[in-house]
């Protein structure tokens, strides 16, 4: 059984923005990626910047 989506927020300034929000503010980081990234690997890339991944029920947030 799949488990339901959850959203993908980046925390920057105590604000949440979305990952593809992220991405789009940060296109350099993606080029070695062919095409348009899904969420989890936009997070990979945002644990490699050297934020921290936290798992919700209904939410994945990125935070440094």
């Amino acid at each position: 059984m799949r488990r339901p989506y959850r959203k993908h927020l980046v925390l920057i300034n105590n604000k949440y923005i979305s990952v593809k929000a992220w991405y789009r503010d940060n296109l350099q980081l993606f080029q070695h990626i062919n095409g348009i990234p899904a969420s989890e690997q936009i997070g990979t890339v945002l644990i490699e910047q050297g934020f921290s991944r936290t798992n919700m029920a209904t939410e994945v947030i990125y935070k440094k």
